[in-house]
C-alpha cells in the first residue's frame, strides 16, 4: 500500500469470468423455461390460468435470454477493460522511462521537489 492510503489491485479476468459463467447460468434457465412453454389446461386447471401461465413463461424466457446476453456482454467488457488498462500502463511506463531526467536546466535532482517525492520517482 502507498503512503496515501490507496492500493491498485488487478485480477478483472475472475470478475469477468464470473459474469460470463452467470451468464451461462441464465442460458440454462432460459433453456429449461423454454421446455415448458406450452401449458395445457389439464396442467394447470383452467383455460385462462393456461393462457396466462404460457404468457408468464414466454416473458420469463425472453427475460432470462436478455440476461444472458447481458451478463456475457458485460464479461466481455470487463475483459476488454482489462486489455485496455493493462495497455495503456505499458504507455505510461514507456512514457515515463522516456522523460529525460536532469539536462541543461538548474536541476539534477528531480526525485524530490521540496520536501515532496515526486510522483515518477517509482518508475
Amino acid at each position: 500500500m502507498g503512503s496515501d492510503g490507496y492500493q491498485v489491485r488487478s485480477g478483472m479476468t475472475g470478475q469477468a469470468r464470473q459474469l460470463d459463467d452467470a451468464g451461462t447460468d441464465m442460458d440454462g434457465i432460459s433453456s429449461a423455461v423454454k421446455s415448458r412453454t406450452s401449458y395445457s389446461y389439464g396442467d394447470v386447471g383452467g383455460h385462462d390460468a393456461a393462457s396466462a401461465l404460457n404468457a408468464f413463461v414466454k416473458a420469463w424466457e425472453a427475460e432470462a435470454k436478455t440476461l444472458a446476453s447481458a451478463l456475457h456482454e458485460l464479461g466481455g467488457k470487463v475483459q476488454l477493460a482489462k486489455k485496455t488498462y493493462r495497455g495503456t500502463d505499458g504507455l505510461v511506463g514507456t512514457s515515463v522511462d522516456g522523460v529525460a531526467v536532469g539536462g541543461t536546466s538548474g536541476l539534477t535532482d528531480t526525485s524530490t521537489q521540496g520536501a515532496r517525492t515526486s510522483a515518477l520517482s517509482s518508475y
